[in-house]
């Protein structure tokens, strides 16, 4: 686990073909940390656990024409909470993404050359931060609003009958 940034050069990274692997903690990733379950996430990180468990792969590579990639690939576990009954909900993705590697994000030739949804132009850059590059892909990739996929067995049902609140009211009543 890194509690620090992890920067590369992504052209040269991928240039050598070279392999990144490792896990970050949830140290390492504050914004995402706001999105999990606070009380659980605090306890674990006192109790010297961590919440967040976030495996990956970076990949770099160049193809025949020698148009430069890098593949991330992210395992994590996390535990967010239920927005119907609040409770621990536990969240576990699997994230593959594909990077093609340009000298500019503007560059028009290379934008055009994507016809595929599954490749993400990444601007090249000698102090890439791929700990921030995670973390984002993690964050976009949380449900917006998780829920249990089962019924939550904290719900209180209501019948849909309502007492009349002027029932009360109907035992002061005289009769004449």
């Amino acid at each position: 686990m890194s509690t620090h940034p992890l920067f590369i050069d992504n052209l040269a990274f991928a240039k050598k073909n070279e392999r990144l692997e490792g896990v970050l903690s949830a140290l390492d990733c504050p914004r995402l940390l706001e999105l999990l379950q606070a009380d659980l996430a605090d306890g674990a990180l006192k109790a010297g656990q961590d919440a967040v468990a976030i495996h990956y792969i970076l990949q770099g590579s160049t193809d025949s024409v020698g148009q430069h990639y890098l593949r991330l690939i992210i395992s994590a576990k996390l535990v967010t909470a239920c927005q119907r009954c609040l409770s621990e909900m536990p969240v576990t993705l699997r994230l593959t993404y594909n990077y093609l590697i340009g000298e500019s994000v503007a560059d028009d030739d290379e934008v055009s050359d994507i016809e595929s949804d599954d490749v993400d132009l990444q601007e090249a850059s000698q102090t890439m931060d791929i700990v921030k590059l995670i973390e984002d892909e993690v964050i976009m990739a949380m449900p917006i609003a998780p829920t249990h996929d089962e019924d939550c067995g904290a719900g209180v049902m209501q019948s849909g009958e309502k007492p009349n609140p002027f029932a009360v009211l109907k035992g002061l009543i005289k009769p004449e």
